[in-house]
């Protein structure tokens, strides 16, 4: 497990493992698992938008355009 990016909005984390990306939505306390070829792209956008620097707004804006794979609510155990 690596993690690959942890701010206020957004957690990411890596399983090279098993070839998954996990992303967690803290805003809305939603996350998803990626796998395979989709993990792979994900992880490809994430570098590039981190080749700049964003404010809070512009993370929001980007975690919004994922929305359809961030679906299952996080629970505490």
């Amino acid at each position: 497990m690596n993690i690959l990016f942890n701010n206020p909005q957004l957690y990411l984390i890596d399983y090279p493992g098993i070839d998954a990306l996990e992303i967690l939505d803290k805003r809305n306390g939603r996350i998803g698992l990626l796998r395979g070829a989709v993990a792979k792209r994900m992880r490809e956008e994430f570098r590039e938008f981190l080749t700049r620097a964003h404010d809070e707004e512009e993370y929001e804006d980007f975690l919004d355009a994922h929305d359809a794979i961030l679906f299952q609510p996080v629970s505490l155990h």
